[in-house]
């Protein structure tokens, strides 16, 4: 098994968001050598800082997973770690990473890499043997009695709608037609509703129970209900699947596998570890406020006051003009 498809399971197992970030391992081989620089073991040196050959041979790879067989020229993967390198020290020079947040994304960084290597390690330290694979095989594939069904369905909005289609069928009209004229599944709707042979697994459960239930050549008699609608079925056809041969599922089994075991292994770690979990701290409280300015909610605060005489409302002219302000002229007695 390729090294790409080890990660996948990892990072499936671990449940390890973004941890397919292109060039992260080569960053680490690019950013610390324990030997001296030279030509044998380093592609470049940027202010004295090496960038190793197995750092470009690590992001070469990964970029070949993403893009198939485009592969990507090698000094241009060079140049692209050299920018990083340069980009690292002024990081570094600028100390960027005593704020918070930088040092957070660094610290997550190191911790997704080195958690991949660890599983690595081992996954690799203990592999699945054949005996094992077969031995899975048999007990989860090779005993499995499996069932292919061959069917038709006219699907429409209502059930209402699909009673109606039931009727028609029954007074002798055929699926084809019908099914070309009324039915919303526009996957089957052109071949009269035909579905072909499909495995009830591949279907939504209402609708696979019902073809199950069904004997060949038999309609259902009441409208089947899915998040899709709703299904006038019927069961043309039945057959025996034999499960996949043992080579045609070994590779999948072995990252099953693969990923149980890890997965039993970060177990057995948490459970021999001693971990301590913090509550996010509460948000800060508002200041203290000066009791003298709350309102007071004593008893004589509650008294009615004295009723004073009646005032006009006070009305606000709507022009700002200063004519509107100004006072008018007393009018003459009558």
């Amino acid at each position: 098994m390729k090294t790409y498809s080890l990660v996948a399971a990892i990072a499936s197992a671990m449940v390890v968001a973004g941890c397919n970030n292109v060039g992260t391992d080569a960053q680490k081989g690019a950013t610390s050598t324990s030997e001296a620089p030279s030509a044998e073991n380093s592609v470049a040196v940027v202010n004295g800082k090496a960038i190793s050959r197995p750092a470009v041979d690590i992001l070469s790879s990964e970029l070949a997973q993403r893009r198939g067989e485009n592969s990507v020229p090698e000094d241009k993967i060079i140049d692209e770690l050299i920018k990083r390198e340069l980009l690292r020290q002024e990081a570094e020079a600028q100390q960027l990473t005593k704020d918070p947040k930088y040092a957070a994304r660094v610290e997550n960084a190191d911790r997704m890499v080195l958690s991949q290597i660890a599983a690595e390690h081992f996954i690799n330290s203990a592999p699945i043997t054949d005996e094992e694979l077969k031995k899975e095989y048999d007990q989860r594939v090779g005993s499995m009695k499996l069932t292919e069904y061959k069917a038709k369905h006219i699907l429409v909005e209502t059930e209402d709608a699909a009673k109606d289609v039931i009727k028609r069928l029954q007074k002798g009209e055929k699926f084809a037609d019908i099914a070309k004229k009324v039915s919303k599944d526009p996957g089957s709707k052109a071949n009269g509703g035909d579905l072909g042979w499909f495995n009830p697994q591949q279907m939504v459960p209402p609708f696979a129970n019902a073809v199950v239930a069904l004997k060949n050549g038999e309609l259902t008699q009441a409208p089947v209900q899915t998040q899709f609608g709703w299904h006038v079925i019927q069961r043309e056809d039945s057959r025996d699947q034999p499960p996949p041969p043992f080579d045609a599922v070994k590779d999948q089994l072995r990252s099953m596998m693969q990923t149980q075991k890890l997965q039993q292994h970060i177990t057995e770690l948490k459970n021999k570890a001693k971990i301590e979990q913090f509550q996010k701290p509460k948000p800060a409280e508002s200041p203290a406020i000066d009791p003298s300015k709350q309102p007071d909610t004593s008893l004589e605060s509650n008294k009615p006051e004295p009723e004073k005489p009646a005032e006009s409302p006070a009305v606000e002219p709507s022009d700002s003009s200063p004519e509107a302000n100004t006072p008018e002229p007393p009018k003459p007695a009558k």
